[in-house]
């Protein structure tokens, strides 16, 4: 595309997000398998696939023909489009920009219609700094991308090093959940953790559906044809069971990091020194889940408590 000038770019998403074409939406996997992750550096133009500490898959792209343009960040997958129409032009047309597929992404809130993970019908400019703020990818690579990710899996985006160990916001993404949710009023039920996410059916008040993840504001439950679909907190109530393995945890090593995931790369929210007791909530895996005094859930390894 022809270089413009920011006020020029912002002109043409708002376009972008009204013509972008619908196309059969797909559905979110669950959050336990796999654990899909995304990192894209701008600085290399390389994105790299996890699934969960490992590196799976390796790919060349192109991103924004200034560091601005791009956002850099941790964002949600918010919705996924086979053949995306741009500005009339029908999706699969050669003259389309966006290739053969979309992967919107939810940035600050939005609907995944103005950046995302696309293929291209400039191949020259894979591995360079050419788009207006998406990210580009061979049609076949995108293609490949898109077959294995979901709605709600994260994507960090910035223009340091790579040292294949993903280190975005652990927060943001599909995280496993159970329990049971009941809607409060009608609501739609969507393909992924957005209102840009496509709508596969309008859920009546005080149904009750069975909990299997969570993403943002976002819950992610099972309808009972075995459908995974995505319901905004503002219109459900949760009720989580009383996990086993519930009472006290304490600390029993000079210091232990608390951290926010049940993993080694969760980020540190805090430490305790021995004897520090706390309200143990259940187990995941090899990490006690605990209630902090705020009311946060966090995580101490087996090892560093009991």
């Amino acid at each position: 595309m022809k270089k413009r000038h920011w006020y020029s770019w912002v002109t043409l998403a708002l376009i972008f997000t009204l013509v972008i074409g619908l196309y059969q939406p797909t559905e979110a996997q669950a959050a336990s398998a796999p654990d899909y992750k995304i990192e894209i550096n701008k600085k290399t133009n390389y994105l790299y696939l996890y699934n969960g500490k490992t590196v799976v898959k390796t790919y060349r792209v192109a991103t924004g023909k200034t560091k601005a343009l791009t956002p850099e960040g941790t964002f949600p997958l918010a919705v996924k489009i086979v053949k995306p129409g741009w500005k009339g032009i029908p999706g699969g047309d050669p003259k389309n920009p966006l290739g053969e597929r979309w992967n919107g992404i939810s940035v600050n809130g939005d609907n995944g219609r103005i950046y995302g993970i696309h293929g291209t019908n400039n191949p020259k400019s894979i591995g360079t700094h050419a788009s207006s703020g998406c990210v580009r990818m061979k049609n076949s690579d995108v293609i490949d991308l898109y077959s294995r990710v979901y709605e709600g899996t994260p994507i960090w985006i910035h223009s340091g090093k790579s040292n294949k160990t993903w280190r975005g916001n652990a927060s943001v993404g599909l995280k496993p959940a159970s329990g049971t949710l009941k809607t409060t009023t009608t609501v739609n039920a969507r393909t992924g953790p957005s209102t840009g996410s496509f709508i596969v059916t309008t859920l009546k008040a005080k149904i009750s559906l069975s909990l299997i993840g969570k993403s943002g504001d976002w819950y992610q439950v099972q309808l009972s044809n075995g459908r995974k679909v995505f319901v905004h907190k503002n219109y459900s109530t949760v009720s989580i069971p009383t996990p086993p393995n519930s009472g006290k945890v304490t600390v029993f090593v000079d210091v232990a990091n608390i951290r926010s995931t049940p993993s080694m790369s969760g980020a540190v929210v805090g430490k305790a020194k021995k004897g520090t007791s706390f309200v143990k909530t259940g187990m995941n895996g090899d990490w006690n889940q605990v209630k902090l005094s705020n009311g946060k859930t966090a995580y101490l390894h087996k090892t560093v408590a009991k």
